[in-house]
């Protein structure tokens, strides 16, 4: 079983917000990134944040019954 620590994490742009998506057991997850963040200048011990918060909405969403 993959969690989110342990999948890649892709980012994309949405007009002018960026967005982080994995996927955990077998279901895609996202969140928006904070305002302004770009995640091409962004410092690496960022990433294991935005890795982190990855996890804790896919077990929100887990614990909602649904994932988004």
């Amino acid at each position: 079983m993959k969690n989110a620590i342990e999948s890649e994490v892709l980012f994309q742009q949405l007009g002018s917000s960026w967005y982080a998506f994995s996927e955990v057991e077998n279901d895609v997850i996202y969140s928006a990134l904070p305002e302004g963040m770009d995640p091409r200048t962004i410092k690496l011990e960022l990433f294991e944040v935005i890795e982190g918060h990855m996890e804790k909405v896919a077990d929100f969403h887990r614990s909602q019954g649904a994932v988004a």
